[in-house]
């Protein structure tokens, strides 16, 4: 096997081109040809990707002199301990007043490191996404629900955190928001439709969609890895509306055997439509007797119901 890999890289390095013998004093010139054999070597005998062309790769560290200024890369131990300090890059980037604007990043355990977040960076400049390699996924979805508190309904807002905190954390947390993948969501999907209902599990999948998405919109991420992994939404089952004879019916069984309190409150709403949260958020000065109509800010609605034959009427 050795051989046969030296046999190789050998003929790799054959320059590829078609040769031909100079004719000599005793050659005619129909001489034939040789062709030089070349062999590609196999993709893993490769050489690996060249670091970036801009910036430049050093090592630095946080010691200060006598005054209080940091050595960074002028450190002396720097020569003498291998192991001191940490990787760093600069490199110049454009400022919208044109002049040189030079970023550095240091605290890169290794070399390789560094020219990677260099990539990134300069990865970034050409495309608009500034993707974060160091940023975990639960930092980003607790950044997030920061963000959103004071854009969404409390209601809305309550059922994201609640998704977040008890289902996206404890999966996603750990994992850098640029390695997640969509595979990450459906083995997590699949382990908790073991657990939970399609409902619960959807809505916490909607979360995660909509929260990735919001990253790629601020060119934070380049694609949403959710956009096309989360379950389809649950179709509700089909609902058998009572008929009048049978609603009155209820509300004749509550009035004598259960005196429920809640009966007057059945009544409005089999007798208007309104949802539970609806009619919930009444107060008296959504209730208009003599208009025979019901709703307004209070209960979160721009219209009103009118409620036929009057208030109250079954």
């Amino acid at each position: 096997m050795d051989d046969s890999l030296s046999m190789l890289q050998a003929l790799a390095t054959t320059p590829c081109r078609a040769a031909h013998h100079a004719p000599s004093l005793g050659e005619t010139s129909t001489s034939v040809p040789h062709l030089e054999v070349v062999v590609s070597l196999p993709t893993r005998l490769a050489a690996t990707a060249s670091p970036p062309a801009r910036g430049r790769i050093y090592r630095a560290c946080g010691c200060r002199d006598n005054r209080r200024r940091l050595y960074g890369p002028r450190c002396p131990v720097l020569a003498a301990d291998p192991e001191h300090g940490s990787w760093a890059f600069a490199v110049d980037l454009p400022s919208p007043d044109g002049k040189r604007s030079t970023c550095r990043r240091t605290g890169h355990p290794t070399r390789e490191a560094a020219e990677e977040a260099l990539g990134l960076l300069l990865t970034g400049e050409n495309t608009g996404v500034y993707a974060d390699p160091h940023l975990r996924t639960g930092d980003y979805l607790e950044e997030w629900l920061a963000a959103r508190r004071t854009t969404l309904q409390p209601t809305t807002w309550a059922g994201y955190h609640d998704s977040v905190q008890r289902f996206l954390l404890p999966a996603f947390a750990g994992i850098r928001l640029v390695n997640l993948r969509s595979r990450h969501i459906q083995e997590w999907q699949q382990s908790q439709l073991a657990l939970r209902g399609r409902p619960t599990v959807y809505r916490a999948g909607s979360t995660l969609r909509a929260a990735l998405q919001a990253a790629v919109r601020a060119r934070r991420l380049p694609y949403n890895p959710a956009l096309h992994a989360i379950i389809k939404r649950p179709t509700a089952a089909e609902r058998t509306c009572w008929s009048p004879a049978q609603a009155a019916a209820f509300l004749r069984h509550n009035h004598t055997f259960h005196a429920d309190q809640l009966a007057d409150l059945f009544e409005v709403m089999l007798g208007t439509g309104m949802r539970r949260g609806e009619v919930l958020g009444l107060h008296w000065a959504d209730v208009h007797l003599m208009d025979r109509n019901l709703g307004g800010p209070s209960c979160g609605t721009p219209w009103s119901w009118v409620v036929p034959g009057g208030v109250g009427c079954c």
